[in-house]
């Protein structure tokens, strides 16, 4: 009798705890995707990004390069939001398999490609 309650307990903490994980990376991505690319820091080779979320050491030391979104936290960045999790944004698709691409053009992290696929990174 215990055992069956603390297993339904066990799932339906699993669940609850995959779907609030699901609703934050949902508004990250809303917050990703309304960050638009400003010239000042396209000329200079980086996206705009919260400067929060750029990964460490490829923010760009000049500030003020995404004048019309700075007061959001938005910077220039040399490299996409470390939240960035979706397959098709960091440049990949998601092929069937788990190991359809050579491993180093894989990325493990990505969040949107179905069981039994995996994203590969596309290089031209």
């Amino acid at each position: 009798m215990y055992r069956c309650n603390l297993v339904l307990v066990l799932c339906v903490v699993g669940v609850v705890r995959a779907s609030v994980t699901k609703a934050k990376a949902s508004a990250d991505f809303r917050i990703i995707d309304s960050i638009h690319s400003e010239y000042p820091c396209t000329e200079q080779g980086g996206l705009c990004t919260l400067a929060i979320d750029c990964p460490t050491g490829h923010l760009l030391e000049e500030k003020g390069l995404c004048p019309a979104q700075r007061s959001k936290g938005v910077e220039c960045c040399y490299g996409l939001s470390v939240k960035e999790t979706r397959c098709e944004k960091r440049g990949g698709i998601c092929m069937p398999g788990k190991e359809p691409c050579n491993k180093d053009m894989r990325f493990t992290e990505a969040t949107d490609c179905p069981d039994e696929h995996t994203c590969c990174i596309v290089v031209r």
